[in-house]
């Protein structure tokens, strides 16, 4: 019996395996052309919302730009994102919504780590969100880089669905010296290639893959061998090497507190923590924040000079439910100094860009197939709480100006 139950689990596991790749590349076909998403499109009221000018104007940077706006087969006005940015970068700066930014030498890179021992607070969601609103709806074109510590690689599926079958680097390969130069090459060219271009020209991403799994297990080697001085310092380390080509990086971390975790807080100088408004997500958290100066202690003995903020970020909000306000009742009582005042509500549009491996800034109203309404007040929702943690990015950086001054 025991042999015939070992053959069966063989099989099983075989299946599941075979299962899991079919269903991953049928999603794919579905979802993407030449293993890449489509880049957003613009209808020509979208691009004079976007770009805040006439069309008249638009028409003569176009035509500057070299861009034919009824190119395509079915003659239909429409520029994509990359376009929108060319046409973008060719207006004098009394036409921009925001003066292209440059951060200055007393502006550090701010490093923001999403980060919860509870699974399900939407983590990946609050770090793609950022990330895709930062980099577009905010017109001094930051330059945003997303990186993935967590082996499950769903925020990988956001923007690199196909790194790991293309070979491409990954976090843990980056961590674990898991690569090889070419001749001539140096390891900051390594690193710089490794964050992968999206379909938001501002927006990088160091992928996760599925063998990053091993990573935890990698660092407890090398700490028993004595070969690391410092096991948590090793991704910013990584992170230095390519600090000039970013201003803000963002994180987004496994729902568990290994060694991954803990180089995500030592390279942040920033912290946000999503939680849910319900009964368990918050004892979970209540629990986890009992114990987070065990954690800081660590960090403290290893060398880090403390978080410019921290926050907690509410998540799948529901209105209108007597639970969710005495929820928020004791939540206000206990963070209120530490809680963001606006959070992302529960949302379908959300869900269904979700759906697509996309965010809401991924693609443009007239690209969503279903309601327009929920898509746009999606959008605000969106953009209303990235600027909250926009705000304290900005306080960083203004008062490093005055201290040095």
């Amino acid at each position: 019996m025991s042999s015939e139950n070992i053959a069966k689990t063989d099989r099983d596991f075989y299946n599941l395996s075979v299962g899991a790749t079919n269903h991953k590349e049928a999603r794919n076909r579905r979802l993407l052309s030449n293993n890449q998403k489509q880049l957003r499109n613009f209808t020509r009221n979208e691009s004079k919302d976007y770009l805040g000018v006439h069309a008249a104007t638009i028409d003569k940077y176009t035509k500057l730009a070299n861009i034919d706006p009824r190119r395509h087969d079915d003659s239909q006005w429409s520029l994509d994102l990359e376009e929108i940015y060319k046409v973008r970068d060719l207006m004098p700066q009394d036409l921009r919504k925001a003066e292209k930014f440059n951060r200055g030498s007393n502006q550090k890179l701010q490093v923001i780590a999403i980060q919860n021992q509870k699974g399900g607070v939407a983590k990946t969601a609050t770090a793609a969100t950022l990330a895709s609103c930062l980099a577009t709806e905010f017109h001094q074109e930051f330059r945003i880089g997303l990186i993935d510590m967590d082996a499950q690689a769903t925020l990988t599926t956001f923007y690199a669905t196909k790194s790991e079958a293309l070979g491409e680097l990954s976090s843990g390969d980056l961590i674990t010296g898991n690569y090889e130069l070419d001749e001539g090459e140096t390891k900051q060219q390594v690193i710089s290639n490794a964050f992968l271009p999206t379909t938001i020209p501002n927006l990088r991403i160091l992928p996760a893959a599925q063998s990053d799994r091993a990573l935890d297990n990698w660092f407890h080697e090398q700490v028993i061998n004595n070969k690391i001085e410092n096991p948590y310092s090793i991704l910013k380390n990584i992170i230095n090497e390519v600090e000039s080509e970013f201003d803000i990086i963002i994180i987004d971390t496994p729902p568990s507190l290994g060694f991954p975790t803990y180089n995500a807080y030592y390279a942040a100088t920033g912290i946000i923590y999503p939680l849910g408004v319900t009964e368990s997500d918050i004892d979970a958290t209540s629990s986890y924040f009992e114990f987070i100066q065990q954690v800081w202690a660590i960090l403290k003995k290893a060398g880090h000079p403390g978080f410019d903020f921290m926050k907690m970020l509410l998540t799948n909000f529901k209105e209108g439910s007597t639970t969710t306000t005495g929820l928020m009742t004791g939540l206000c009582d206990d963070f209120s100094d530490y809680l963001y005042s606006k959070e992302f509500k529960a949302s379908e549009a959300v869900s269904n860009c979700q759906a697509s491996m996309a965010t809401v800034f991924d693609m443009s109203k007239s690209e969503y197939d279903k309601s327009k309404s929920s898509f746009l007040k999606a959008q605000v929702n969106g953009y209303e709480v990235t600027s909250q943690v926009y705000r304290d990015i900005a306080k960083v950086w203004r008062e490093s100006s005055k201290e040095e001054k």
